[in-house]
């Protein structure tokens, strides 16, 4: 008897390691802030954790609203979630299927590529001038099979 097995392009994702600790300097790829966190985000998740009882809204539906208010959009077209990588997976589930393509510039986001392998997609890579995202480079790879294109900003 065997059980179940994840798709093959699951298995072919390289696992993620983080950085090295440091003994001096201040480690900043993994988001971590040498500083320690706010005030203001202490007290915030002081207050929330008041409130462990409770489910959340999923939908953030006072803070679309907010957001949609602040800036003028309609709340129904503010997706929010926890990060970016979050986010991003979503784009990946939405819209990716086997064959298509994910479009970046060559010193992507490392989630944009697994984003890609998830969904059996191909990750295109344009070159860049000077560390810089060529945009005409990334309009010469674009193709019927591009579904998503990632900018890099910063």
């Amino acid at each position: 008897m065997t059980g179940p097995k994840p798709l093959s392009n699951i298995l072919e994702i390289t696992p993620y390691k983080g950085g090295q600790k440091l003994d001096h300097g201040w480690k900043l790829s993994s988001n971590e802030n040498p500083l320690g966190a706010s005030s203001k985000a202490v007290e915030a998740l002081t207050n929330a954790a008041r409130h462990l009882e409770l489910y959340p809204d999923g939908s953030a539906f006072a803070l679309r609203q907010a957001i949609g208010a602040k800036y003028d959009i309609d709340p129904d077209r503010i997706v929010c979630g926890a990060g970016s990588d979050e986010i991003f997976q979503l784009l990946g589930r939405a819209y990716l299927q086997p064959g298509d393509e994910v479009l970046q510039s060559a010193h992507g986001f490392l989630v944009y590529s697994l984003v890609a392998q998830q969904a059996g997609a191909k990750l295109v890579s344009a070159p860049e001038k000077e560390l810089r995202t060529d945009v005409d480079a990334m309009l010469e790879r674009v193709t019927d099979k591009t579904k998503i294109v990632f900018l890099a900003n910063p």
